[in-house]
């Protein structure tokens, strides 16, 4: 009985699916830095990621023949696009954001290839979704607890907006709602614990009214967008509808207050008991309803439990399902019916005029009344960016600086604020059509693997799908791709999709007929019950053993030859990054320290320019204007479009008595960023008595931090 019990667990959960495990525990360690947005952290996240994925190959001795078509495709797909990025750093203007961002395009890589290799049953495919989604649901609850006890609330919030855990209000929302559909998507299942089914309804709960205190007008408009594709992917539609009923009723009663929080700090004051007792109200009304929410949910599935099953023929569960689509779709456009009252036209007319121009005059009383802001502008200027580099785009991680010259609004975005627009111009059409295939490849293999499993694989199979759902649509008017807390559960979600819907592996992961003819074949010759194979066959079989022989030599020495260019690639910058933040924690104690750390990152990555301008920042705030002279034109050769480092080196040149010097650095760094008053001033100040100081100059673009 006993042996039985361990194989049965076995069974179900594999050893090979630890480093699974270990990955899904990675991303919620994103999820709580930063959304693992700065590259000190998905930096060695990435380098333990390769080490995974290279001890799960290793460990299940993977051949590449055992992978699926539609797998294989989405691996090689994707990694070209990882080597089409890593190519744009010869023709970017700024290899150094390149070279960052070819990083992270492969640490993506890495994440979906884990994730696709690892041999997840059913039962560990939804206990990994289901710790991620309680992990990001301790999160929530921690945060209404905060707010509710008034518990430092101004650190959560920007600009009136929650942007806790991610620092970025919609980053945030977004990584609430990929928790709360998932979570609702495994609560409608009858073969999970009542007591897990409740939890997860209450977690659907908290991340929905999390994501409403963010006040994100993209998950806002995109929400209904994504309910529909979580509507298409999953089956037993009218299941998830009545489990989704709870959360989503519990949030509309809350919206109120749970809108006070940004209103009363409309104008940017978050200080205040006015602020302070809008949010404590918000917290406590959040943590009463999810209560509610915790109850109904255990009424709702011990219920469940005691009916018996609906069974239904397929023609009428496909008619249910259809009628539980439309159900969705008239009872959205009722409700956008009615929201603009019954106007809705007009509504979509005004709102496009607002988001084609920049909002001006005072904050509204709610986020949600406008949409104007400056991706329209982006969006223009990334459109000039392909039609102007329409096979390579400007290169990975590019757009910054060429924005900045031919912008229309005061913002300084870094990206695009769109999947779309972010392939196209950063890698051209080569790399929109090399990520739209792989995407498009491991969709199929997801769908198809969705299509043989029974009712419970179908159902894990659709929910590791709704991450990417809420990436991509989502995604398509924001910058989630930087942030590895949002893409890495999209595409390892995704990846255990397709690994579903694998053949079955046997001990060494090899599946029937993997090793072929050759030495394969040699090892059938005797003990098969049956006649041995011909003297043709085995001779045959004999001349092939050398050439398969060589062909998984050259196989293995280009796998080690892989891992550990990937690992120079990574573990490099890492090296550097670590530097740069070791002298930013001492900088204020030991400057000279600082310094020195500095110079040897800006050694370890040549590409980098944040060594050299945070070193020529410091030598000027200590006033080693010489030493701060040669680190700012160290930023400038690796960076010429940076208009930080022409700044900082007129300054030094100004403090050092080059005035000639200075006036063309100004002018040149005023030609990149037209609208930076320090610079302007730093001009006028040039030819008077009292040139502008650069301690001076360093506070004022401080405070405009």
């Amino acid at each position: 009985m006993r042996r039985f019990i361990r194989s049965e667990a076995s069974r179900r959960f594999p050893a090979g699916v630890v480093p699974g495990l270990v990955a899904v525990g990675l991303l919620i360690v994103w999820a709580v830095h930063e959304g693992g947005f700065f590259p000190d952290t998905w930096y060695w996240g990435a380098l333990a990621t390769l080490a995974l994925l290279t001890v799960t190959v290793l460990s299940l001795g993977l051949r590449l023949g055992t992978i699926p078509p539609t797998v294989r495709a989405a691996l090689v797909f994707l990694g070209l696009y990882v080597m089409w990025s890593y190519l744009s750093i010869t023709w970017a203007q700024y290899p150094g954001a390149a070279l960052e961002g070819s990083n992270r395009t492969l640490l993506y890589w890495l994440v979906f290839a884990l994730f696709a290799v690892v041999p997840w049953t059913v039962e560990a495919a939804l206990a990994a979704m289901a710790a991620f989604v309680l992990a990001v649901g301790t999160v929530a609850v921690v945060i209404m607890i905060r707010l509710a006890t008034g518990d430092h609330i101004v650190g959560l919030f920007i600009f009136g907006r929650l942007a806790t855990p991610t620092g970025y209000y919609n980053a945030s929302a977004a990584l609430f709602t990929m928790s709360a559909v998932v979570a609702v998507a495994l609560a409608a299942r009858r073969e999970l614990p009542v007591p897990l089914r409740a939890v997860l309804l209450a977690i659907a709960c908290a991340g929905l009214q999390l994501a409403l205190i963010g006040q994100s007008r993209g998950w806002l408009f995109t929400l209904p967008l994504v309910a529909l594709a979580a509507v298409a992917v999953l089956s037993d539609r009218l299941r998830l509808v009545v489990a989704a009923t709870a959360p989503i009723v519990a949030t509309l009663v809350a919206v109120h207050r749970l809108l006070d929080v940004y209103r009363v700090s409309a104008n940017g004051k978050l200080v205040g008991r006015a602020f302070r007792d809008a949010a404590m109200r918000a917290g406590r009304t959040s943590l009463v309803l999810c209560a509610a929410v915790l109850l109904v949910g255990a009424l709702m599935a011990l219920a469940d439990g005691r009916l018996p099953p609906l069974t239904l023929s397929g023609a009428r569960r496909r008619a249910l399902g259809l009628a539980v689509a439309a159900v969705v779709v008239v009872g959205g456009s009722v409700g956008a019916t009615v929201a603009t009252h019954g106007r809705p036209f007009h509504f979509v007319a005004r709102e496009w005029d607002g988001f084609s121009h920049v909002p001006t005059g005072p904050a509204p009383s709610s986020n949600f009344t406008q949409v104007g802001s400056g991706r329209y502008d982006f969006w223009r200027v990334a459109l000039d960016a392909v039609l102007a580099h329409p096979i390579g785009g400007l290169g990975q991680d590019n757009f910054a600086d060429y924005y900045m010259r031919r912008r229309r609004t005061a913002e300084q975005p870094e990206w695009t604020h769109s999947l779309e627009m972010r392939l196209l111009a950063h890698t051209g059409f080569v790399g929109f059509a090399l990520f739209a295939i792989f995407l498009a490849s491991a969709l199929v293999a997801a769908l198809a693997a969705r299509r043989r499993a029974r009712a419970l694989g179908r159902a894990v199979v659709g929910a590791a799908l709704l991450p990417l759902a809420v990436w991509t649509i989502h995604g398509s008017v924001d910058w989630f791709w930087e942030f590895p807390a949002l893409s890495g559960p999209a595409l390892g979600f995704l990846g255990m999709a397709t690994r579903l819907g694998w053949p079955a592996l046997g001990a060494l992961g090899t599946a029937t007929g993997a090793e072929g003819p050759g030495l394969g074949a040699l090892g059938t010759a005797t003990g098969t019950g049956g006649p041995g194979p011909s003297e043709a066959a085995r001779s045959e079989a004999v001349a092939r053993a050398p050439r398969t022989r060589v062909a998984r030599i050259a196989l293995a020495a280009g796998g080690v030859l892989a891992v550990g260019a990937a690992a120079l690639a990574l573990g490099i910058p890492y090296l550097a990054v670590r530097e740069t933040a070791q002298a930013s924690a001492i900088s204020a104690s030991d400057p000279a320290a600082a310094l020195r750390d500095l110079a040897r990152a800006a050694r370890l990555n040549p590409l980098s320019v944040d060594p050299a301008l945070d070193g020529g920042v410091l030598a000027l705030r200590i006033g080693r204007y010489g030493e701060a002279e040669q680190r700012f034109r160290q930023a400038i050769t690796r960076e010429p479009g940076g208009w930080e480092a022409w700044l900082g080196d007129g300054l030094a040149a100004s403090a050092l008595g080059n005035r000639s010097r200075a006036r063309h650095d100004f002018l040149v760094s005023r030609s990149i960023n037209g609208l930076q008053r320090v610079t302007s001033q730093a001009l006028a100040r040039l030819r008077t008595r009292s040139p502008l100081p650069p301690a001076e100059a360093l506070r004022e673009l401080a405070q405009q931090l």
